[in-house]
């Protein structure tokens, strides 16, 4: 623990959301934009989105509209609906204050149980284990040998490891620290063991084996993965919004066929069950904005 401890107040992560004093509202933010998302994509949209949004009730009164439109660089945009519902219902529940607790913060929209335990312990200090990604290498690493890069321990039991090793008062500063030594030593793919502080007592320092390659399989079309198609009908919609559908499959295809048109209205139907787009006969607009009448092409 001293090891970890002396190479983190030396290498611990500069990042905007856990500069003190610590706002709940910033690691909100910051939690709900790392789902699915890597450190280095969120910090430049976090700045600039906290920037126009500075608080849990600027928030909850910005149109839907220019929630996503904000979101923009992040990808997964039901998330800034869900923040935007979630910071609507903080205020209007709890006065604008955020809940501490994880039980109350997993009944709000997109908030689970990794989110409800990182904002407990990176806001507010309590001692609750934060199992990511990287603790979850970290962990199963350094207390069972992994044949590969690739090897895990179920997720059970890397939990309950993790809630053992806690240190009473530490809960904040040890979940950060494990979190940045399987972001910078610890990786997925070769890892640094020299220069790791655990490596004396990794029982996998140093003995891992590349992991074997794997396919990833999605959803496609045209060889192109759906949630990259919905990415860039928002950022069509982002510019210009609303617009007629035709316009959409123009802007994505080019010269649509009837497959691609025909494919291109399941997305916005699927999108608008999301939340991310209102459908009205063949116009198509972010929400907010679909009653802004004469800015598409007759």
């Amino acid at each position: 623990m001293r090891r970890l401890r002396a190479w983190f107040d030396t290498n611990r992560r500069d990042l905007p959301w856990r500069r003190e004093p610590r706002d709940p509202y910033h690691v909100l933010v910051a939690e709900v934009m790392l789902q699915q998302t890597q450190v280095w994509r969120v910090e430049p949209v976090f700045e600039r989105f906290v920037a126009q949004f500075p608080t849990l009730e600027a928030l909850a009164r910005a149109p839907q509209a220019a929630v996503i439109i904000a979101w923009q660089g992040l990808g997964y945009n039901r998330r800034a609906v869900n923040l935007l519902r979630c910071a609507t219902l903080i205020v209007e529940r709890y006065g604008g204050f955020m809940p501490d607790d994880p039980q109350t913060l997993r009944t709000l929209p997109g908030i689970g149980d990794y989110t409800a335990s990182a904002v407990c312990a990176f806001a507010f200090g309590k001692d609750i284990a934060v199992v990511d990604v990287n603790v979850h290498r970290v962990l199963s690493r350094v207390w069972v040998p992994q044949a590969t890069e690739a090897d895990l321990l179920p997720r059970q039991q890397v939990q309950a490891l993790a809630r053992s090793l806690l240190p009473r008062g530490g809960g904040r500063w040890w979940n950060e620290a494990l979190m940045d030594l399987g972001s910078l030593l610890c990786r997925r793919r070769q890892p640094r063991c020299t220069d790791c502080p655990l490596r004396v007592r990794c029982a996998s320092a140093g003995t891992m084996a590349p992991p074997p390659q794997q396919r990833r399989t999605e959803p496609t079309y045209r060889g192109i993965p759906r949630r990259l198609w919905r990415g860039r009908l928002i950022a069509i919609l982002r510019q210009q919004s609303p617009r007629l559908v035709a316009d959409c499959a123009d802007a994505l295809f080019a010269t649509p066929t009837a497959g691609d048109q025909r494919w291109l209205h399941a997305l916005l139907r699927q999108l608008a069950r999301d939340g991310l787009v209102v459908v009205t006969g063949e116009t198509v607009a972010l929400p907010g904005t679909e009653f802004a009448v004469g800015t598409y092409r007759q």
